[in-house]
């Protein structure tokens, strides 16, 4: 494929490749916000879960989803705010394995190392209980890669 051949992807388009959306390269800002208000498939929050720890030694989709939830919806889809949750975790997954580029130990580590500036909680677990913790997560990861002392 030439250059000139290649898509410009938006970011998402590539969130939704991230999390492994059907018709990712054709996602637009609405057709997420549509898709999350539809429900994200069960399967994208294990997609999630194991692009950031594929050995599952840090990180089980129950960490995301209740298990009984979980175990209910296998083969469904997530609510409203349980896709919410899993765009703003996907956007912070993303961003850290774009930071640390993939190198899995070190994405492992900031995620679910204590950090003083979240209060010694982990980047995860401020992330996971809601959208402005994932933000919050997300200012720390810009101010880190502006150079600024995180």
């Amino acid at each position: 494929m030439s250059t000139s051949e290649k898509r410009v992807h938006s970011e998402a388009s590539r969130l939704a490749h991230f999390m492994g959306l059907p018709k990712w390269a054709e996602m637009d800002d609405l057709k997420l916000v549509e898709r999350v208000e539809k429900g994200f498939p069960t399967k994208t929050a294990e997609i999630i879960v194991r692009r950031v720890d594929p050995k599952g030694i840090h990180l089980q989709v129950t960490d995301i989803i209740p298990k009984a939830t979980y175990h209910r919806k296998k083969d469904g889809s997530l609510t409203k705010d349980q896709s919410e949750k899993v765009l703003a975790l996907s956007r912070v997954f993303a961003e850290v394995m774009r930071q640390y580029k993939g190198e899995t130990s070190g994405i492992a580590l900031f995620l679910m190392r204590g950090h003083p500036l979240l209060g010694g909680r982990s980047p995860f677990a401020v992330s996971n209980e809601s959208t402005a913790g994932a933000d919050l997560v997300l200012k720390l990861l810009d101010r880190a890669e502006a150079g600024v002392a995180v």
